[in-house]
């Protein structure tokens, strides 16, 4: 690797490298101490584990378990898509639940997504919007506040991200089944990764197929069928072996879930989630500005460039869709969808910065009598205009992101002088954990609010119910904490006692009851 190599390497990357470094070590910053409550990472990190101590099998059946034994069945997939646990599983092996470091691994996938959707951008935007565009979205608070958390959602958008750009790779030379087989079965196997994710992956498929669809326009004679479903063969082909060797649920059966979710979302939560993950806050106004925005570039590129840009097109509402038929109210699921909407709003602001340019340059022009051929020489340099103009509303949205970043450094400091955060990991926590390993047998059943959880620090399937009748009749154990009436039953001592609940252990926060069986002592 000669010098003249590495200067223009330095050249055309250096700003993007000092962006993520920047990006990785707010990202950090922005990083509290332990882990809060939720149960979803509990889950990615007990198949993290069952991969490196070889036991995947009773951790299906635990999870198994904790779902049908639940008061609302369904309320978890069984198995969750093994493309994150696969990814944490060496981590966890070399660092165990060390969630401080294990978020590192969060922030290399956020990293990545970055420096992906930035190759994407630069290819259908000026190098500057591009890079402005990579700044603001890297620079937003509740994407890096979002790499302090053990969910899927930042290697999810990392393997989209890689996809699209491997599929605009494939395309580079022509239409998509001219690419090589290589490269196609790659791209298939790429689309696979995404949708063992995150299930609404699954939108690379028809993605995918339309890209096909587009690309063989008025040469359909001269398509090359084979090359063409290569991708699809090679997606289906790994979806097929992967399920094979490490079975998950393909389409999970959540209680409640249809497309007239999807409908109800659009009309209020999924507006909500955009708002908020944009930064925008109660400004509710400002939010309809940018929707209008997003419908605007939209409109514009697929009327300028509907061949390059189908492919987001398609990908976001085929996502929002599948996203949207879940009956969870999550924020999260929209993260990568935010992200083109935020790119298709540049692109309307770039060409409104160029309708308003040239209106301009048309009245200056007609205003001096300039001829049609002077106005001709004189349109390239007008051509900055738009760019800047773009280049300054994106300068703008990072300068805000920024200012706001030595605060929330400020605060993540603070919280973690003062311990722990509220979470599994906090110290009363693993008290309750260490006082159910100590007084319940491994095939006893604990009952508990929040059931994955106590799976992944006591081995223990566990009873997730409000209904103190449903914890009497399936669970053997208890673990209550006091004060609390969230996803448990609140119950006082006369009620304990009219249920012949017997103390076995407690302190200032749980108390752990046993539950009376037939039979039993």
């Amino acid at each position: 690797m000669n010098a003249a190599y590495i200067r223009a390497a330095v050249r055309r990357h250096g700003t993007l490298v000092v962006l993520l470094v920047f990006v990785g070590v707010v990202s950090v910053g922005t990083h509290r101490r332990g882990i809060p409550w939720g149960d979803d990472f509990t889950l990615y990190l007990r198949q993290a584990k069952g991969l490196v101590d070889g036991n995947v099998g009773q951790v299906i059946a635990d999870n198994h378990d904790n779902v049908l034994l639940a008061a609302r069945a369904n309320f978890s997939p069984f198995v969750y898509p093994w493309g994150w646990p696969m990814l944490l599983a060496p981590f966890v092996r070399l660092l165990g639940l060390n969630y401080a470091r294990l978020k590192l691994v969060e922030v290399a996938c956020w990293l990545t997504a970055v420096g992906g959707f930035h190759r994407i951008f630069r290819r259908r935007m000026h190098p500057v919007l591009a890079f402005g565009l990579t700044a603001a979205i890297g620079t937003s608070l509740p994407y890096l506040r979002y790499t302090g958390q053990l969910l899927s959602e930042m290697p999810y958008m990392a393997l989209a991200a890689i996809t699209l750009w491997w599929l605009d790779r494939c395309r580079g030379d022509g239409p998509l089944d001219m690419a090589g087989r290589r490269r196609l079965v790659i791209l298939g196997l790429l689309a696979m990764a995404v949708f063992n994710t995150r299930r609404e992956g699954l939108a690379m498929v028809p993605t995918l197929a339309i890209v096909q669809l587009v690309d063989g326009r008025g040469r359909w004679r001269a398509i090359d069928w084979r090359a063409a479903a290569t991708p699809l063969a090679a997606f289906a082909a790994g979806v097929v072996g992967l399920q094979l060797m490490l079975p998950s649920t393909l389409a999970p059966e959540l209680t409640g879930s249809g497309l007239g979710q999807t409908w109800a979302k659009l009309r209020g939560p999924f507006r909500t989630a955009f708002r908020d993950q944009l930064g925008f806050g109660s400004r509710s106004a400002l939010a309809w500005a940018v929707f209008g925005l997003v419908a605007v570039g939209v409109a514009v590129r697929l009327r300028r460039a509907w061949a390059d840009d189908i492919a987001l097109v398609v990908f976001s509402l085929v996502s929002m869709l599948i996203v949207g038929m879940v009956p969870a109210l999550s924020d999260r699921y929209l993260m990568a969808v935010t992200i083109f909407a935020v790119y298709f709003a540049a692109q309307a602001v770039a060409a409104i910065g160029e309708f308003v340019s040239g209106l301009a340059a048309r009245r200056l022009s007609s205003g001096f009598g300039v001829t049609r051929r002077r106005r001709s020489a004189q349109a390239p340099g007008a051509r900055a205009t738009p760019v800047w103009f773009a280049g300054a509303v994106l300068a703008a949205a990072v300068g805000s992101h920024l200012v706001q970043i030595p605060a929330e450094l400020r605060h993540a400091s603070r919280d973690n002088a003062r311990g722990v955060r509220d979470g599994p990991a906090a110290p009363y926590a693993l008290a309750g954990f260490a006082a159910v390993l100590g007084h319940t047998r491994r095939d006893d059943i604990v009952a508990f609010s929040k059931a994955r959880a106590m799976t992944l620090f006591t081995d223990r399937r566990a009873v997730q119910s409000s209904e103190f009748q449903i914890i009497l009749d399936r669970a053997d154990y208890f673990l209550m904490r006091r004060g609390s009436t969230s996803s448990q039953p609140l119950v006082s001592d006369q009620q304990a006692s009219d249920a012949g609940l017997v103390s076995v252990w407690s302190d200032t926060t749980w108390v752990l009851w046993r539950v009376p069986h037939a039979g039993r002592p």
